[in-house]
């Protein structure tokens, strides 16, 4: 598919159909995060309704949604595609570089720029970062292990 056929569609909180849709898409997640454990159907609605991030999409190829991309508001950016094809990153990347503008900076709190995490297995997601120039910055540990 050609890079014209990405398109990105806002999240409408209250959408069923959007609902349902970030549901199935969730459900077929390879690298997670945060989510170790899938939700149920009702817990990702209310999740949606209550809507956390500054800014979320559905990325969509032709007729199909092919994953989502967000904006926290501590500049982070979340990116999720099913396909693995390298022109989705940078469409969404492009989308929303010029769209929106990191929110200003607080020392400890937030950086300056815009950033990405990456599950520690999503090995091609880190390879296309790298890639378009971005610049590792940290590794993170889960403590949940250590005192449980």
């Amino acid at each position: 598919m050609s890079l014209l056929s990405i398109k990105f569609e806002k999240i409408i909180s209250s959408s069923e159909e959007q609902q349902a849709i970030l549901f199935e898409l969730l459900k077929k997640r390879k690298h997670n995060i945060s989510n170790k454990i899938i939700p149920t159907k009702k817990q990702h609605n209310k999740f949606v309704i209550n809507n956390p991030y500054r800014a979320w999409y559905l990325i969509k190829q032709g007729e199909v949604y092919i994953g989502t991309t967000y904006i926290l508001d501590n500049n982070c950016l979340g990116f999720f595609a099913l396909t693995q094809e390298d022109i989705v990153l940078p469409k969404a990347l492009k989308f929303i570089l010029q769209k929106y503008k990191p929110l200003k900076e607080i020392k400890s709190i937030r950086p300056k720029n815009f950033y990405i995490n990456v599950s520690p297995d999503n090995n091609i997601l880190e390879t296309q970062l790298r890639i378009l120039g971005a610049e590792k910055i940290q590794t993170t540990f889960s403590l949940d292990a250590v005192y449980s």
